[in-house]
């Protein structure tokens, strides 16, 4: 086997490899005696079979079985004798190969960037720390009183009004048939923001009595998950079997316990402690943002096309179902409502940006020798198991058998290892704000929290 490279340019290395046909013919030999001790032909004994028999048969699977062997072999020689760190898997072209004749592969290999790590200390970041007033854990604790509803039973029969929870048996059929995947009885209360499909039940019920009979026709949405029933209308025959209004709620030590916690003293102090950590988090994140934007910009180098590609890619594919899913639903936002051009030259930077931090994140762990542990990756797949408690054990049997989920569980693991790692080097300033100004601080910057538009008018 002769290699020689043939281009380097930028990451992109090519390599000329050439299997002299003596060579070929030997592998190719080879491979049909083990294919001939194996196989079964009438008027033959196992391992008797003439080769020019067995050629006449398994000769393509023979050759295919060799070539590819040897382009296994070259892969591997070229990418040890060359230290070559792959960016992507290695394209490989057949150039010229007949019987006869010397096998040509043409093998290109796209390979990471070579990364000096510059010093940390002088990346400058402010962290906010948030100074949690006792009214904001006040307001906090009466929101979470406020939301825990309970009812009790009408003091003297009237009519359903707005926050009452109305008790129905319940009769569902599609096309007059009986849709099994209703329950015979449920609860509705008036006026909740929460729908059970298109809104029609809750609206209905307002104004009903005890005893009152009524028909209510709901709509299954076009992407209902039940394909059978999707778009359909689905025909409630209810009855009204009890009425009850909301109960006042007091914060007590009974009320606390229903929370988990010994006391309201307790409670109190939870709920403090959820404040702070649901703060120290956004604050995280915001600091965090911002050291992958210094990271981005003090950085430039080469970056794998197929990796940007394979980032591009995957981006594209979900923004184009979600900007369709927003097209039926009529949420469109205007900012997306852009030509394709425009959205694939923002996405494409965004990929860029995604896989330069990747990179600059994967040479820190690589230099500080940062690693994540196998009880890291264990304690995420349990968490991401809680998720689906009633199937456990498929989301463990999933992560057993795809090695690249646990890859995928891991990289987040990793990149916030490297994070914390990275904050301890750099200078570091804290300032206090308060809750309102941590806010105001992440729009724009933490997902979920968007940008205010700078033309709407604010409150005084």
């Amino acid at each position: 086997m002769k290699i020689s490279r043939t281009s380097a340019q930028g990451l992109k290395q090519e390599f000329n490899v050439v299997v002299p046909s003596s060579d070929m013919d030997t592998r190719i030999h080879e491979r049909l005696t083990v294919i001939g001790k194996k196989v079964k032909m009438a008027g033959f004994r196992p391992g008797m079979i003439p080769t020019t028999i067995l050629k006449q048969r398994y000769g393509p699977d023979a050759t295919q079985d060799a070539v590819e062997a040897v382009i296994r072999t070259a892969v591997s020689q070229i990418s040890k004798e060359n230290n070559l760190r792959q960016a992507a898997q290695p394209k490989v072209s057949i150039e010229a190969f007949d019987e006869g004749k010397d096998l040509e592969v043409k093998i290109e290999f796209e390979v990471l960037p070579t990364i000096e790590l510059k010093g940390f200390d002088k990346i400058k970041l402010e962290k906010l720390v948030v100074d949690i007033p006792a009214v904001e854990v006040t307001k906090k604790i009466d929101e979470i009183v406020t939301n825990h509803k309970k009812f009790q039973p009408l003091a003297k029969a009237r009519a359903a009004k707005d926050d009452d929870l109305i008790h129905l048996d319940v009769q569902a059929t599609v096309d007059g048939k009986a849709f099994k995947g209703f329950d015979k009885h449920m609860h509705v209360i008036v006026g909740s923001e929460e729908k059970l499909l298109s809104g029609a039940l809750e609206a209905a019920v307002k104004g009903v009595k005890a005893g009152d009979s009524l028909e209510v026709t709901e709509k299954f949405s076009e992407d209902f998950g039940n394909k059978a029933v999707a778009g359909k209308d689905l025909k409630l025959e209810l009855t009204v079997t009890k009425i009850e209004e909301p109960a006042k709620v007091e914060l007590n030590d009974e009320l606390a316990k229903e929370f988990g916690c010994e006391s309201v003293d307790d409670f109190k102090k939870r709920v403090q402690e959820a404040l702070e950590r649901e703060y120290t988090n956004l604050s995280r994140m915001r600091l965090k943002r911002h050291l992958l934007d210094a990271l981005n910009s003090d950085y430039s180098f080469d970056l794998p096309e197929a990796m940007v590609e394979n980032e591009f890619n995957a981006i594209w594919s979900r923004l184009r179902q979600e900007l369709e899913e927003a097209r039926r639903n009529g949420t469109l936002e205007e900012d997306d409502n852009r030509s394709e051009d425009e959205l694939k030259k923002e996405y494409r930077e965004i990929s860029e940006r995604r896989v330069r931090l990747g990179l600059i994140i994967s040479e820190v762990a690589r230099e500080k020798k940062i690693k994540v542990e196998d009880v890291e990756i264990r304690q995420a797949i349990f968490q991401e198991a809680m998720r689906y408690p009633n199937q456990t054990k498929e989301v463990f049997a999933f992560f057993q058998k795809n090695p690249q989920a646990v890859e995928q569980i891991a990289a987040p693991i990793l990149e916030d290892k490297v994070v914390d790692f990275i904050l301890t080097e750099v200078k570091l300033a804290e300032k206090k704000v308060s809750p309102e100004q941590l806010i105001e601080a992440i729009r724009g910057v933490v997902p979920g929290f968007e940008a205010e538009d700078e033309t709407t008018e604010k409150a005084p």
